[in-house]
């Protein structure tokens, strides 16, 4: 036996397994427009159901039936309830218009299945939202009876009262508006291609015309930057030329202003220093006397570099740049000066201010609302307590600097605060969104009325009649649940 023929032979003893092993499902036997296999719902709630089904049935030949059962013979519930619906032939004959909504408690799972005949109709994206909004939140609620009920009445609602010769009117008419406007998108499609390719010619040439002007502005443009751009620049270096000679006559009147403006500042400024210090005798002010004693020296040699300077060439223009620099800053040591000691003074003022304030404190906080941030808390207040130590020690010692003080008890003063701060937040709770049952609840409120819509079902003389009519108009005859639509999960 040839390898080919063993292979073909293999491949028809799977295809016979598969159909003897699909013949071999049985599923129960129908009891009527609900089938409870299960007993989760009680008469009542099976005669209610019954009703509405019925009542819908009788005004649009379409058929539901709900099945409960606890075993699939396992198989996928959308396959179990598919089989079922072609194996009872729920719909009518030659209309396939059948419904099927299977729950399976055990498994947790549910399957509502859509003949062809409607899956114009109602598609697997409208069966999935049915289901989303009304199956759904009331399974995992455990409302199982709300469930079948809410999404029933919706996929009603989705369905409409329309008989169904009215429905296969509506269709057709559909079709046929659908056919006559794909005609008139196709003779409005040809007549914008057309156009389109009209305007895309016209844009060519336009633009064929456009490169063409380009390149005659575009020379004109070279021919005219050939000649403006090199006495542009010529102009520009001359004005630029002459403007630094100015500047360079001006810059000994200006060095020697600033330096006679250094001088006479000295006894003001050595005032200053004596001053302050008398006020604030523990404040380190070395480098600013440093800075004063030398400006005798700086001033002696900004003096003779001014004298070496040749303020008639350009090419000293940088160095007596520098020069001039150097004599405006010993110009500016008194007013330099003076903002230093200010900053100094508010500095000590803002100090002890926070020392006194600090010196209350117990760097400690017992009351943590979140368990999780105490230890983030005790670290920002052992680094508070730090900082406050170090500027304490460093304010008692004979020289102080009152600026790097102040920044060590700022530093501490914000961490403080950020430790209270994250004492008091709360601890974190997840926010649970309630989206089931506000869906549930609205939809709960569309249908509550939805019985008188299709005629009360809940009497026992109801349910007689609607199981007269279901052995008198529902012979069978339906399916075609294999090629439908629909929608199945778990909860």
């Amino acid at each position: 036996m040839t390898a080919r023929k063993l292979a073909t032979l293999l491949v028809l003893l799977c295809v016979t397994v598969g159909v003897f092993a699909q013949s071999a499902t049985t599923y129960p036997v129908k009891k009527g427009a609900v089938n409870d296999y299960a007993g989760k719902l009680d008469q009542a709630q099976i005669n209610e159901l019954t009703g509405l089904i019925r009542h819908y049935e009788r005004e649009t030949s379409i058929e539901f039936v709900i099945v409960i059962v606890d075993n699939l013979e396992g198989m996928a519930i959308r396959d179990y309830a598919t089989g079922l619906g072609d194996s009872w032939r729920i719909g009518k004959a030659g209309r396939n218009n059948g419904i099927v909504l299977l729950w399976a408690p055990n498994s947790r799972s549910y399957s509502f299945r859509v003949a062809s005949g409607l899956s114009a109709d109602l598609n697997n994206a409208d069966a999935n939202l049915i289901t989303q909004q009304n199956l759904l939140p009331n399974f995992r609620r455990g409302d199982y009876y709300a469930g079948l009920k809410e999404t029933v009445l919706a996929a009603m609602e989705h369905l409409g009262n329309k008989p169904w010769e009215e429905r296969l009117k509506a269709r057709e008419q559909a079709r046929a508006q659908a056919v006559e406007q794909e005609m008139l998108d196709r003779k409005r499609r040809a007549e914008e291609a057309w156009q389109a390719e009209v305007q895309r010619r016209q844009q060519e040439a336009r633009q064929a015309e456009d490169r063409a002007e380009d390149a005659r502005v575009g020379l004109i443009f070279l021919l005219v930057a050939g000649i403006t751009v090199p006495a542009g620049i010529f102009i520009y270096r001359s004005q630029r030329r002459k403007a630094k000679l100015a500047e360079m006559a001006e810059a000994s009147t200006a060095i020697a202003n600033d330096l006679a403006t250094a001088e006479k500042n000295a006894p003001e400024l050595r005032r200053l220093l004596d001053d302050f210090a008398q006020q604030s005798p523990e404040q380190d002010i070395s480098q600013l006397r440093q800075s004063f004693a030398g400006q005798q020296d700086r001033i002696l040699k900004i003096k003779v570099d001014a004298q070496v300077v040749d303020l008639t060439k350009l090419e000293s223009y940088d160095e007596m740049v520098r020069v001039r620099a150097n004599a405006e800053s010993e110009a500016l040591l008194l007013d330099n000066t003076k903002g230093s000691i200010a900053k100094i003074r508010a500095a000590k003022a803002q100090s002890q201010a926070l020392m006194d304030q600090l010196s209350r404190e117990r760097f400690e906080i017992t009351d943590v609302r979140d368990s999780s941030r105490t230890d983030e808390v005790n670290r920002l207040l052992l680094q508070s307590r730090h900082d406050y130590e170090q500027a304490r020690q460093g304010s008692s010692m004979s020289v102080v600097d009152w600026l790097v003080i102040n920044q060590m008890l700022n530093n501490s003063h914000s961490q403080m605060q950020q430790a209270v701060q994250c004492s008091q937040e709360a601890p974190y709770a997840p926010s649970f969104s309630s989206l089931d049952d506000d869906s549930s609840s609205s939809s709960s409120r569309r249908y509550s009325s939805s019985s008188s819509l299709f005629g009360s079902s809940s009497s026992p003389s109801s349910s007689s009649s609607s199981s007269s009519f279901s052995s008198s108009s529902s012979s069978g005859g339906g399916g075609g649940f294999s090629s439908g639509s629909g929608s199945d999960g778990s909860y």
